[in-house]
């Protein structure tokens, strides 16, 4: 089956302007400030599930059109991602924290710690671009 890439290169879009947004975002203030700062705070949070959300998609269509393989949610995702090494385990181990906390913040299991939370988005922003530069290096630039 063929992908689409059409598809994929929008969800990477979507991530790169979601990751500037954060981007700003942490430039602009410090961590206090995001932390105090009820709305500021909720469209980062907001940001990173819409980031988390594109890269499973990705990752999800990639899995089953380019090897046949199914997967049952998001962790299930990434792990069969760097399984079938369409990401790298610098790219699982920064993003995998990511899912864990769009199942966190979905389902609210339990009070996420907005400063560690920030902490780890300040940490590995890079690897949102890293993998938007992976996938079209990998899928996109090389089907042409």
């Amino acid at each position: 089956m063929k992908m689409d890439l059409k598809r994929i290169s929008q969800y990477l879009y979507e991530i790169k302007e979601n990751a500037d947004d954060i981007k700003s975002i942490l430039e602009e203030k410090n961590l206090d400030e995001i932390v105090n700062d009820r709305r500021l705070l909720k469209a980062l949070k907001f940001s990173l599930v819409e980031i988390a959300e594109s890269i499973s998609l990705i990752l999800q269509h990639i899995l089953a059109k380019g090897y046949g393989t199914p997967v049952k949610g998001y962790i299930d995702t990434i792990k069969k991602a760097y399984d079938k090494q369409i990401i790298n385990q610098q790219l699982y181990d920064s993003l995998k924290p990511f899912f864990d906390f769009r199942n966190i913040l979905i389902h609210r299991y339990w009070e996420v710690d907005d400063f560690l939370l920030l902490k780890n988005v300040k940490e590995n922003l890079d690897s949102f671009y890293q993998f938007v530069e992976r996938i079209r290096e990998n899928f996109i630039n090389n089907s042409t």
